[in-house]
């Protein structure tokens, strides 16, 4: 299923939900990236879904996004 890219509108339908249980449901139907970080002088991955990070980090691209996935689902559930 491919995943779609959060716009300005995504992101102010976003801020009107009221629940973590919703913001998760929304953010699951768009597209997860990475971006390089810096955390305790160590350089890591961080999961992020256009300019919103996620609390997910890592070295391996796929496992950060895999893993920030299965964060949203939990949250969602």
């Amino acid at each position: 299923m491919p995943f779609l890219s959060i716009t300005e509108l995504n992101k102010a339908l976003l801020g009107q939900l009221k629940t973590e249980k919703e913001r998760a449901k929304y953010l699951l139907q768009f597209e997860i990236t990475v971006r390089l970080t810096s955390e305790n002088y160590q350089t890591i991955l961080k999961a992020k879904i256009g300019d919103i990070d996620l609390p997910i980090t890592g070295n391996d691209e796929s496992s950060v996004i895999t893993a920030a996935r299965i964060f949203l689902q939990q949250q969602a559930a």
